[in-house]
């Protein structure tokens, strides 16, 4: 394959750029805490911590699946590859002005970069398009352009002069809306395959909206609605009301629009995760609402054991189908308990070192270093996976002759005689 073929897929496909992009960017964005105790770096790297997480992590998984799945859902071209690189450098400049801590400049880049990727969504949304979109995509539309526009006003925040409830706005629409517009979105069309139900935003192709799609539509809306009230509310009116809100309006949603979620039926490691996407995220915004002094923390459950499990779980699922792995998702995946588990306790190890200080320093990198690890493990298993052989359900897997006897007297192997060929290598 050339690099004309190569940058055509890539284009066709920019997950396969933006996932590791944003797996550097956020080990880049935890290792700036040990930096920082260590004296390696001479600045305190708070807001330069947040944008490496949430923009360069979340944005780069969130702009990776967008551009993959949404020319899809769209029936309509994939990016050019002229967008490809417009949109690649815009996220490396955002980047590397973060590398100078040059926080202004990176929320301009990065508020470019978001418009820019919406940009390319709309054009196919209006022109050449031979599907109606999901019902919750206005949402990620509403959540990047909100997150751009944020970003660009925060940049010029000195020569604006904002009032405070104002600039808590930008910030939390900046920082949580570009989060959890998106998610809010997509979860309806996409998680319930991983409890193996049918999705209550999945219609058959047309291009004008068929029957019973404007009610999850309208449902979407108001939920997205309510969230950016939630944000407004939690600005203008300190106090618990906006997180509590936030609380009442992601679960509802979530649990209405995502048959399994809450559940106790069997599922693979993926859709066990996901299942701890919603207490993480409820969990977090109401402890911030218990301990006020001490929120940025207790967030910490909501950004790390909720979306960021979330953004693993989805892009395992997108890589492993697009690399035509089907087989393995239908496999137990039982690294993937290693994955979520260590993320909930990577967050747990953040959020008690706000209770005692003694250990905070240590507890800070203990966390760090834990993401780094965990985002290791992830990509090496998720590299292994494309390699491994056809999971057959019923056929041992194990070559250790103890499991394979004792899988077939547990009744546990459909075909104890099987074959070599369903053995992992």
């Amino acid at each position: 394959m050339n690099v004309t073929e190569k940058l055509d897929r890539i284009a066709t496909e920019p997950f396969r750029l933006f996932f590791p992009l944003g797996i550097i960017a956020s080990m880049i964005g935890v290792l700036l805490w040990p930096a920082t105790f260590q004296g390696w770096i001479d600045y305190y790297p708070l807001e330069a911590h947040a944008r490496w997480m949430v923009l360069g992590f979340a944005g780069s998984f969130i702009v990776g699946f967008l551009g993959t799945a949404g020319p899809r859902l769209l029936g309509t071209k994939p990016w050019s590859v002229p967008e490809l690189v417009l949109h690649s450098i815009m996220a490396l400049a955002m980047m590397g002005s973060l590398l100078f801590n040059l926080i202004p400049t990176a929320d301009l880049l990065a508020g470019l970069w978001l418009l820019g990727v919406l940009s390319s969504l709309l054009v196919r949304t209006f022109f050449g398009r031979e599907d109606i979109p999901p019902p919750g995509l206005p949402l990620a539309v509403l959540g990047i352009a909100g997150a751009g526009l944020s970003g660009i006003a925060l940049s010029m925040g000195s020569a604006l002069n904002f009032s405070l409830p104002t600039y808590l706005f930008l910030r939390l629409l900046y920082f949580q809306g570009l989060l959890w517009l998106p998610i809010l979105a997509v979860a309806p069309y996409l998680l319930p395959r991983f409890f193996g139900r049918s999705s209550p935003h999945s219609f058959p192709e047309s291009t004008t909206i068929p029957d019973g799609w404007m009610r999850p539509f309208i449902e979407s809306i108001v939920a997205g609605l309510l969230l950016i009230a939630s944000f407004a509310l939690e600005a203008w009116r300190p106090g618990p009301f906006g997180m509590i809100l936030r609380s009442v309006v992601v679960a509802l949603h979530l649990t209405r629009s995502v048959p399994g979620l809450v559940a106790w039926s069997k599922v693979n490691a993926l859709g066990l995760a996901v299942r701890w996407v919603l207490p993480c995220a409820v969990g977090g915004w109401l402890l911030a609402v218990v301990f006020p002094p001490l929120r940025i923390g207790m967030l910490h459950l909501m950004f790390i054991g909720s979306a960021g499990l979330l953004m693993l779980a989805v892009a395992s699922r997108v890589i492993l189908g697009h690399h035509d792995r089907h087989d393995r998702l239908a496999s137990p995946l039982k690294w993937f308990h290693w994955v979520w588990g260590l993320l909930i306790f990577t967050a747990a190890t953040r959020l008690t070192s706000d209770f005692v200080l003694e250990v905070r320093i240590t507890h800070f990198i203990y966390a760090a270093i834990l993401w780094v690890l965990i985002l290791a493990f992830w990509s090496w298993k998720i590299r292994r996976e494309l390699k491994q052989p056809p999971f057959e359900e019923g056929v041992i897997k194990s070559r250790c002759p103890r499991r394979r006897q004792a899988a077939t007297r547990s009744g546990k192997a459909g075909h104890p005689t099987a074959p070599e060929k369903g053995i992992s290598r």
